[in-house]
């Protein structure tokens, strides 16, 4: 998702927990927002006399930290400053000791020989507006914006100069940091044109570490945190949230498995409520919840999907299934006919494991439809009969690697599948699972989440058209050679 504020395109990544409402979006420099505050905030490196803005240096790179074990996704910004590099880890944490619910935790790390000057620069305007920021207050413990927590300091800065009149998001400090005087008593700035902000700067040690902690949540006055998960500590809360969900290993372009769980994590942390309009994801189009309701069924979360697909459409699942299948086909049309568009889509998504959409930023509803192109890659469910691995390039990719392949717990139109394939030299063994749906919700699920058409009465014939034109079977549970 992209979008243009002063004057240059952006894109970003949404990081959420799930649970929590808020989220925090991450920009391809580093610039974070955490929804339509009215600020933002960005950062520039100090080495020696070289002064270092991320935004538009040719040495920034950014790569997806943890993307096994975190969640839905950690972003690491680096740049090159002096003689090594200074990196920027963003990632969303829940601690159980603050009410105000998730935050964004920032760790800026000195990679270099030397100590650097690290300036945070807290900016008027967001991803939808240039300017908002009417008033910035420091007191001993971080800064407010607008009357509201922005910020948490963990050691106070050197330095701290405020502005009545800056630039807007995307522009940070290209200046040497000016001591603004002491950062421990309050001090204040207003602008009548919503353009104040605030300067704050750091010295970081080599080897060191800067951590500051963004609340998603805005409070006057929450409680100041006083343990914050690391991101090891986040991605095994991850793991544990999400064992029992959609797990693909073995497929012959790994990059869509690593998607397909960066994806469940990130529709599992959306945040659909009344207040999410506020958010960086924007309002959701009935349709486009629809389409998130039947990804997340197909995932094997039935109660999230029903939190999020509309009232109305609740009522008809085939229906809701209808209206997700027509949005995916028209937001993946850029990428070919499902399910091939599972793999053109592994081959653009961002370093965030996301895509740019119609609104700008990290785009639920392409994760969303990438699920189903990868459901459609598993499975080809019609007429009475699923056929498994039936995606459009599975076969001639299984020809030549035979690669062993897991699929855990799998939603369809009759229930959650599971399947394994592994090779005794050139003959396939294939172990199966079907459990029907046992209640009424998971009855309820299984509807949004099958695809082009009814299986019919009693129990389907599974095939595996692609390892053998000759087998299927009517059983729930079993396992065979697959002959040719």
């Amino acid at each position: 998702m992209r979008r243009r504020i002063g004057g240059l395109e952006t894109a970003w990544t949404v990081l959420a927990a799930a649970g929590a409402p808020g989220a925090l979006a991450v920009d391809g420099a580093g610039g974070l927002t955490v929804g339509r505050v009215g600020w933002s905030l960005d950062w520039a490196i100090h080495a020696g006399e070289q002064v270092c803005v991320p935004r538009g240096a040719a040495s920034l790179r950014q790569r997806t930290v943890g993307a096994e074990g975190a969640a839905p996704v950690a972003l690491d910004t680096v740049v090159r400053a002096g003689d090594g590099d200074v990196s920027q880890l963003t990632y969303v944490a829940l601690p159980a000791d603050v009410t105000a619910g998730a935050l964004g935790v920032v760790e800026l790390r000195n990679r270099t020989s030397a100590p650097v000057a690290v300036t945070l620069a807290l900016r008027p305007g967001d991803h939808w507006r240039p300017d908002g920021l009417w008033w910035v207050e420091l007191d001993g413990a971080g800064v407010l914006a607008n009357g509201a927590r922005a910020l948490w300091w963990e050691r106070a800065p050197a330095s701290a100069r405020l502005l009545a009149d800056a630039t807007g998001p995307g522009e940070p400090p290209q200046s040497p940091p000016v001591v603004g005087g002491s950062t421990g008593h309050r001090q204040r700035v207003r602008s009548r044109r919503g353009r104040s902000a605030v300067d704050l700067t750091w010295s970081i040690t080599h080897g060191g570490v800067l951590r500051v902690l963004l609340p998603l949540e805005a409070a006057t006055a929450p409680p100041a945190p006083v343990a914050v998960p690391t991101l090891a500590q986040v991605g095994r809360g991850w793991d544990l949230h999400t064992e029992g969900g959609l797990r693909v290993a073995g497929l012959p372009d790994g990059r869509i498995e690593t998607l397909a769980a960066a994806a469940v994590r990130r529709l599992l942390a959306l945040d659909v409520g009344p207040e999410a309009g506020d958010g960086p994801d924007g309002r959701l189009s009935p349709a486009e919840r629809s389409l998130v309701g039947a990804a997340l069924a197909v995932a094997g979360y039935p109660q999230r999907a029903a939190e999020i697909v509309p009232l109305r459409a609740s009522r008809s699942p085939s229906g809701a299934a209808r209206m997700a299948r027509r949005e995916a086909a028209r937001i993946t049309a850029p990428f070919g006919a499902m399910p091939a568009a599972a793999e053109a889509m592994a081959a653009t998504a961002g370093p965030g494991g996301g895509w740019a959409g119609e609104r700008g930023g990290d785009d639920p509803a392409l994760r969303a439809a990438f699920l189903l192109a990868v459901r459609d890659t598993l499975v080809d469910q019609r007429e009475g009969c699923m056929d498994l691995l039936a995606g459009a390039a599975m076969g001639e990719s299984l020809a030549g690697s035979r690669p062993p392949i897991e699929v855990h717990r799998l939603g369809t139109g009759c229930g959650i599948l599971s399947f394994a394939v592994r090779w005794h030299e050139a003959t396939p063994a294939l172990l199966w699972e079907l459990t029907p749906p046992s209640t009424r919700l998971e009855s309820w699920a299984s509807e949004l989440a099958g695809p082009r058409g009814e299986v019919g009465a009693g129990a389907p014939r599974l095939r595996a058209s692609v390892l053998s034109e000759s087998w299927s079977t009517r059983e729930d549970t079993g396992e065979s050679l697959l002959r040719a």
